[in-house]
């Protein structure tokens, strides 16, 4: 892609933010601190979907037979990297127990901040506990028990005391667990 090109991709998607800005009543000037909170979730919602169809493009280019090799060398990453990154998944994946002492797991993908709650909500339901969170995935191990997650910016001592214990971090937030009597 020409240095050109690329600047009139990024020019659009500043104008995006500008219209936003223009189109709110009052219009959003960034002179008072009223309306960052609007103007950060906005600038949220351009970069979630840009990668959402930059996971398109990269299911698009692979079913075109491009390698791993060859897209991780577009965006400057090793063929792993962006085999990781990048793979396509099913909503969910089920991975045999790998003899970590934790038992089988379920991996979701496609979550992001404005839809894993809902996702963690239906996990926690059928008894999967959190484990980790990576970019774009939460993953779980099967139990017995069922579990209710909440997700902060930090936890105070007020929410030890009500039973709610660590279970990931994915800046900014920490994932907190408690499991369902």
């Amino acid at each position: 892609m020409k240095i050109t090109e690329e600047q009139h991709l990024r020019d659009q998607v500043s104008a995006l933010m500008l219209d936003w800005a223009k189109g709110r009543e009052p219009p959003f000037t960034g002179e008072s601190r009223e309306g960052f909170e609007e103007a950060i979730l906005a600038a949220h919602c351009i970069a979630d979907e840009s990668r959402i169809v930059l996971h398109r493009w990269i299911e698009a280019a692979r079913r075109s037979g491009m390698s791993w090799s060859e897209i991780g060398d577009v965006l400057g990453i090793s063929k792993q990297a962006a085999q990781q990154r990048f793979r396509t998944q099913g909503p969910a994946e089920i991975e045999a127990d790998d003899g970590d002492g934790e038992g089988e797991k379920v991996v979701r993908y496609g979550a992001h901040a404005f839809n894993e709650m809902a996702i963690l909500r239906e996990a926690g339901t059928q008894g999967h506990e959190l484990v980790s969170v990576g970019p774009l995935q939460l993953t779980f191990r099967r139990t017995d028990t069922r579990w209710e997650y909440r997700r902060v910016i930090s936890i105070s001592a007020g929410l030890e005391r009500e039973g709610w214990i660590h279970a990931a971090s994915w800046l900014p937030f920490l994932y907190l667990k408690r499991a369902v009597d």
